[in-house]
Order: C-alpha cells, then sequence, then structure tokens
C-alpha cells in the first residue's frame, strides 16, 4: 500500500485532561506513512464472490481501549461474529459507535472491567467508533459477510488468504483519502500479487 505526496501535518493529540491518559502529545492516527508506506487501509473483496456463503467465526475479534487510543485503529470482521471491546487502562471510557446499517450502542466501561462483547448483523464499512469522554479516540469496524479482508500494516503489506482461483475486484478503503478498486485474476495453484497507491489531495 503505497502513498504519493506530502503527508501534510496534523494537531498533536493532548490528553492532558485525563490524567490517567499518557502526558506527552500523541501522533494522530488519520494519515500513518512510513517511507512512501500506508498502513490502516481496509482491503476486501468487494466482487467475484457470487452467491457463496461463510459461516460466521465463533472467536472473537479484539478491539482494546490502552493509552487513551482505541487498538487497532481499523479492524474487519463478519456478520455476526462476536466484537470483543476491553478496556486496558486504568481510566472510564465510553464506547460509541455510529453505524449506518447496524443497531448502535453507547455504553461506558470502567477501567479494567468485564469486557463488552456485541455483534454486528449487517455488512457495513469504516463505522466509526468514539469515546464520548476522549474526544480524540476513534476506531474504524468494518463488517463482512465472507472472510476475505486485510488492513494494511505499518509497512504497507497486506495478505488476503485462501481466496479461490477466480476473477475479483479488490478494494481499499481509508478513512481520509476514500477508495480504490482494482481488478485481478486467480490462477490455480498461484499467489496473486497487487498493491494500491494512494495520493495526498493536491
Amino acid at each position: 500500500m503505497a502513498f504519493k505526496g506530502p503527508v501534510g501535518k496534523f494537531k498533536a493529540i493532548d490528553m492532558t485532561q485525563d490524567p490517567s491518559c499518557p502526558t506527552e502529545p500523541q501522533t494522530p492516527d488519520v494519515l500513518m506513512v512510513n517511507n512512501g508506506k500506508l498502513a490502516n487501509v481496509f482491503i476486501y473483496v468487494k466482487e467475484g464472490l457470487g452467491q457463496f456463503s461463510f459461516p460466521s467465526p465463533r472467536d472473537p475479534v479484539v478491539l482494546d481501549q490502552k493509552g487513551c487510543r482505541y487498538a487497532p485503529h481499523v479492524l474487519g470482521l463478519m456478520t455476526g461474529q462476536p466484537l470483543k471491546i476491553t478496556n486496558s487502562d486504568l481510566t472510564e471510557h465510553n464506547i460509541h459507535p455510529m453505524p449506518k446499517n447496524n443497531a448502535g450502542w453507547n455504553e461506558s466501561q470502567m477501567a479494567r472491567a468485564v469486557p463488552l462483547v456485541k455483534t454486528l448483523q449487517q455488512p457495513e464499512l469504516m463505522m466509526p467508533v468514539q469515546c464520548n469522554q476522549h474526544p480524540w479516540m476513534k476506531a474504524y469496524v468494518n463488517v463482512l459477510p465472507h472472510p476475505y479482508f486485510a488492513v494494511s500494516g505499518p509497512d504497507g503489506s497486506f495478505q488476503i488468504k485462501d481466496l479461490p482461483p477466480s476473477e475479483y475486484t479488490l478494494a481499499a478503503v481509508h478513512e481520509k483519502l476514500g477508495e480504490q478498486d482494482i481488478k485481478i485474476k486467480i490462477a490455480p495453484k498461484e499467489t496473486a500479487k497487487t498493491s494500491f497507491t494512494f495520493a495526498s489531495s493536491p
């Protein structure tokens, strides 16, 4: 996952309103670029799976609150798969997603409390999750009816495993830079390689 152009400057996050949060200014997660590689891009199969259905995993996907940040910043899970929300901090948080297709909630979670477990039944991309008590906290949750998705890492790399041979449309979505689509073809016993390049606004 490549990025071209100037990254620009973002205002550092000041968390000093809560003494339990880090005291030093924090770097925002909006545009994480390292040596021209872009992290926190959600990549998924947009077209090509036909009418196949896929069972929802029983193992939960974890969204933690650590250092008064959501971790990870971007995640994916399947419809009906548990979303386990934990609080590793020594302060109270408030988990408030803003879905378009799923039922929302707004719940507080005390420091190191029992995890909250939710299930999202409808597909949805880049659903924002915020904390009403710490306004800089934001994550993006993606819900799909299939398991063929990934999130780019700090080095820009991503991998979608076990995709059957066929032709597909892959999409890459970033919270600030939008969505790109690309066509790929996977032959039997082949590993296909592809990449996306995002650019800063002119």
